[in-house]
């Protein structure tokens, strides 16, 4: 579980720091790079940003600025200037004591480096976060539970950073003799305490014993590091103290006056749209990605049950829910909108805040919110309403007491929640009109179709029909039987396609599995007069008698094949030929194959087709041609796994090699 702390801490970032982030967001193309470094300096947005997003495995070997880089560029520019804006600005600004924890960090860094210590951005981060702790959420008035003022140990684990940083973070007053025989983090931080120190000179002996460095050298150093923290120390200018009356009137309206976010009417409208802007246009994805990273900068326990009330009432996850999950355990309950005894179902018909808390084993009015509290694990939950539209949406924060929450936090997570509920809102609406035009998009296009099948039976029952009579009319001619047998067939062939394809995406897969040797004598039957003996083309085939089956359906293998036939005709002149030949199994890239080879006498293709001859290419042909045949074969080919290869020379032919990987047997 991830702590809420940043909300209701009393110590908040640096107001010129983030004063200077903003300023940087404002630019048409942000200085990622310069927002890391000033996040780098202040403690409260390094940690803030760590915790956020847990470190994962030794990424801190990357540098801190470039961890810290990715956090700032995953959370984007609007939703970071929402925290900024949220989070609102400290009463008043100790640059001394910035500029103490600074020099802390910069000479834990560095003597870090010096002492060859393996990961010297945790000797920073140690530096920049002593004598940072968390208060309580009132600001240190009552004794909070210890849930809610984690310690500073527990925050540097949540962060994925080593427990020797919470050690050195959290070691109180030592000897220096004990500290020899501690993790070597502990006395490079006791050094640079000692280094930080505005009487540093007179602690060089003992900053010397800690890190086995000379007097001489940590001298230079603590030289360097003043230098380099003056520098970046200084933020732009801001606006000059107010004097006068004017100091008085805001003395008058300072920490003991300060108003609440939600009753802010400028910073809640500023903070309400920077946060629709950082989820707007997002997928379902992008919402819930951008929310994991949200959510724990606003001071959530991770990313809440969203529960919206579908058609039927019933309230369910707006988000996927992995299996197990207290999502997808909610929504197993099939938790009605007009339950009369649950607080959740309470908060969708109402639109009002609405709590439960559990007292020892007692479920109360409701077993199934007894249920939610427990799946959630915590003590009860509060039902936050975010209803867009007219449609109920309920969050579901976890609590472990009955005024854990109050209003200004409330708001807070109302604000950044119906962001998200609102963008996912909008991509169901979206998805909803797409999946709208293409239902009627496809019943137009079946419909179309259905016309079509109803228009092409007429010319191909004719046809049919007349096959039939020439049948009928010459019962002894056996060679002429054949061909209408196979004519017959390919007649079924278009009338099966017509008809099927009214009817997509149901239609039944071919078996990939096809006998060459025959389909090639049955496609010379038809087409060989037809395409080139009544041209004067002499076809020849050549083939053994058992090849093995190819793993091609034969109806791609025969749309492949009559392409090329239909080009090699056109292309050919009276006189020429076209040899197509079925060779004996070869290896092609590992694979038994069988080879297709057609070669023609012709004129040889364009030497600007050759370029890339399998590509869509403006046709030389006029008329109906469109220049996409060689495409579609090459496609064909490709999903069955086969091999298309073509070799061309003006005057010299054109020449088609087709591998077919064969049918693996089982």
């Amino acid at each position: 579980m991830l702590p809420a702390a940043f909300c209701t801490l009393a110590r908040q970032p640096r107001t010129d720091g983030a004063v200077t982030i903003l300023r940087l967001l404002a630019a048409s193309s942000p200085n990622w790079p310069e927002v890391a470094l000033v996040a780098a300096r202040d403690p409260v947005l390094s940690l803030a940003l760590l915790i956020a997003q847990p470190l994962a495995g030794d990424e801190l070997a990357d540098g801190l600025n470039s961890v810290l880089r990715r956090r700032l560029e995953r959370i984007g520019i609007d939703l970071l200037r929402a925290w900024l804006v949220g989070i609102g600005q400290a009463a008043g600004h100790d640059a001394a004591a910035s500029e103490q924890t600074l020099l802390q960090a910069e000479c834990a860094l560095h003597l870090a480096i010096e002492t060859r210590y393996a990961r010297p951005d945790e000797a920073y981060l140690a530096g920049l976060w002593h004598g940072f702790a968390p208060p309580s959420p009132d600001g240190g008035k009552t004794a909070a539970p210890a849930r809610h003022m984690p310690s500073l140990a527990a925050l540097v684990h949540d962060c994925g950073l080593p427990a020797s940083l919470g050690d050195a973070l959290e070691l109180g007053t030592v000897l220096e003799e004990q500290l020899a025989s501690a993790h070597p983090l502990l006395p490079i931080v006791a050094a640079a305490l000692q280094l930080a120190d505005p009487q540093w000179q007179e602690r060089l002996p003992e900053a010397a014993r800690l890190t086995g460095l000379h007097e001489g050298v940590l001298s230079s150093l603590r030289t360097d590091v003043g230098y380099i923290v003056s520098g970046h120390a200084a933020y732009p200018p801001r606006p000059a103290p107010a004097t006068g009356a004017a100091a008085a009137d805001a003395a008058a309206t300072g920490p003991a006056a300060a108003v609440a976010l939600a009753d802010d009417p400028y910073r809640s409208a500023g903070m309400l749209g920077l946060l629709t802007a950082a989820f707007v246009d997002l997928d379902p994805a992008q919402v819930e990605d951008r929310l994991a990273i949200a959510c724990p900068l606003f001071g959530l326990h991770g990313v809440p049950t969203l529960l919206a009330a579908d058609e039927g009432g019933i309230l369910r996850p707006m988000l996927p829910a992995t299996a197990g999950s207290a999502a997808a355990l909610i929504d197993e309950l099939r938790l009605r909108l007009d339950d009369e005894a649950s607080v959740v179902a309470l908060c969708a018909r109402n639109e009002h805040t609405t709590r439960f808390v559990r007292h020892g084993g007692r479920s109360g009015r409701s077993l199934a919110d007894w249920q939610i509290a427990r799946w959630l694990g915590f003590e009860g939950f509060c039902c936050l309403p975010l209803t867009t539209n007219g449609k109920a949406v309920v969050a579901l924060v976890g609590v472990d007491h009955e005024g854990e929450l109050d209003n200004d936090l409330c708001w807070r997570y109302a604000a950044l929640l119906g962001a998200a509920v609102r963008s996912l809102r909008a991509a169901q609406r979206t998805q909803s009109e797409i999946s709208g035009r293409e239902a009627a998009l496809h019943q137009r296009f079946h419909d179309h179709l259905r016309k079509i099948v109803h228009e092409a039976s007429n010319p191909l029952t004719i046809i049919k029909s007349r096959l039939e009579m020439l049948g009928i009319q010459r019962p002894d001619d056996t060679p002429l039987k054949d061909e209408l047998v196979l004519l017959n067939t390919e007649l079924d062939r278009i009338d099966n396609l017509l008809r099927s394809a009214s009817a997509l995406p149901q239609e039944t897969p071919e078996t990939p599995r096809c006998q060459v040797p025959a389909l090639l004598l049955d496609m010379r039957s038809i087409y060989g007069d037809t395409l080139f003996g009544q041209r004067g083309i002499q076809f020849e085939l050549r083939t053994a008698g058992q090849l093995p089956p190819a793993a091609i359906p034969a109806s791609a293998l025969k749309q492949v094949l009559l392409n090329l036939f239909r080009n090699a005709s056109e292309a050919l002149q009276p006189g020429r030929r076209l040899v197509v030949s079925a060779l004996p199994q070869i290896i092609v890239d590992g694979r038994a194959s069988l080879e297709i080879r057609l070669v023609d006498n012709g004129p040889g293709l364009p030497p600007e087709r050759m370029v890339d001859p399998f590509s869509p290419q403006r046709s030389r042909k006029g008329g109906k041609h469109q220049g996409v045949g060689l495409n579609i074969v090459h496609d064909i080919l490709s999903h069955w796994g086969a091999t298309l290869l073509c070799r061309s020379q003006p005057g010299n032919g054109t020449s088609f090699q087709i591998f077919l990987p064969l049918e693996q047997s089982a």
